[in-house]
């Protein structure tokens, strides 16, 4: 019979090759779950052998519903048929027999990830590292690339950093560590990364990179230029579409911008910065319950990031219930205190509630946080 590769009874079987995959157009996540895990599976059976192994394994459960392999086995191979949430449930009745099994967390984590679920997929990853350091390795790069879709950066080089010099020629972990200097606003770094993959030749990862560095020095024809030539290169490259849109946003071109995020969002329905933005322009033009929509399946991606959680508290407001974001926005400023248009937006509810002495202090907070952030930008003190 056909077995899975990563078995809960016996997980150092696992043994994965030596990461020289290398990154081809089109699907980053593919690669890189290719060059740290083959496949959760040791062969790659037809369709009906899968669901073969299924009926077996479920009926073996019927009888014995505490073997805690067969039912790894049975998320293995749910996995493999593509019915993620089902394995998912199948791999959490595995652990609640034996919660420290880290080759069924790591599976579970595998599970997480392929269904765009990072912060479920990091923390079953961290896990699994920690109770076997001989998983280490092998998560790495699937645990930096979900740290990249959480904004973690600082964390995804931590982990990427010291790998550098093993890897000098390896795109799969180039693009993974020039996206975590980026968005961590290392843009020096983040160039030399760039450099190092277009030396290799034209690339559509290395252009997305290159239109963010562009867009942040607030070169939006050259990072638009970019991001359309990644897009020609590689159309199904994860990210490119909603950074087109950002940048199209930023022209005033919304229709063209809905048009890339719903590209972006027929790749990846869950992708953060394309809800994001679908929410946002939903709102605009008061269609709340698709903002709303759009908004829970950032959060799902993003969990609790204060960007979403604002824009939630402002559809909240603009729907008529001032209460539940004045609840949000203090809750909200309570861990960003720094967070000057959420400041400024409970003056907002706090007037509409009629207590206008707290309404007048956080716009006055709120002043004050935006003149010293303009302070910072222009080198000219606020008066």
């Amino acid at each position: 019979m056909w077995r899975p590769l990563w078995r809960a009874g016996n997980p150092a079987r696992s043994r994965l090759s030596g990461g020289q995959s290398r990154l081809r157009a089109g699907n980053t996540v593919a690669v890189i779950m290719a060059l740290v895990a083959p496949g959760l599976w040791a062969q790659q059976p037809q369709a009906e052998d899968v669901d073969s192994a299924i009926r077996a394994y479920r009926e073996y459960l019927d009888a014995h519903p505490d073997a805690v392999e067969v039912r790894s086995n049975l998320g293995a191979a749910l996995a493999r048929a593509g019915r993620y949430g089902e394995a998912i449930a199948e791999y959490d009745r595995a652990l609640t027999q034996s919660p420290e099994n880290p080759a069924l967390l790591l599976n579970l984590g595998l599970a997480y990830y392929k269904t765009g679920r990072p912060a479920e997929a990091a923390a079953r990853f961290e896990r699994a590292a920690s109770l076997a350091p001989q998983f280490k390795d092998q998560v790495t790069l699937l645990l930096a690339s979900c740290y990249n879709s959480l904004g973690k950066y600082k964390q995804a080089i931590a982990l990427l950093a010291p790998l550098g010099p093993l890897k000098p020629a390896d795109q799969a972990f180039d693009y993974l560590y020039g996206t975590a200097l980026i968005g961590d606003g290392q843009n020096a770094a983040g160039a030399a990364v760039i450099d190092r993959i277009l030396s290799r030749g034209d690339s559509a990862e290395a252009r997305l990179l290159r239109s963010t560095v562009k867009m942040r020095a607030n070169d939006h024809d050259g990072a638009q230029a970019d991001a359309e030539k990644a897009i020609a290169l590689n159309d199904r490259l994860p990210g490119a579409h909603a950074r087109l849109g950002e940048l199209l946003i930023a022209a005033g071109e919304t229709d063209r911008a809905r048009t890339a995020f719903g590209h972006e969002l027929t790749l990846d329905p869950d992708e953060f910065t394309a809800n994001l933005n679908m929410g946002v322009l939903a709102k605009q033009d008061q269609e709340y319950t698709e903002a709303r929509r759009y908004f829970e399946r950032a959060l799902k991606t993003r969990p609790n990031d204060p960007g979403v959680r604002y824009q939630l508290a402002n559809l909240d407001l603009a729907t008529g219930n001032a209460d539940a974001a004045r609840q949000a926005l203090e809750a909200l400023i309570g861990e960003s205190p720094d967070f000057a248009e959420a400041h400024a937006t409970l003056a907002t509810v706090y007037y509409r509630l009629n207590r206008r002495a707290d309404g007048d202090r956080e716009r006055a907070t709120a002043q004050k946080l935006i003149d010293r952030r303009d302070s910072a930008q222009t080198g000219i003190k606020p008066r």
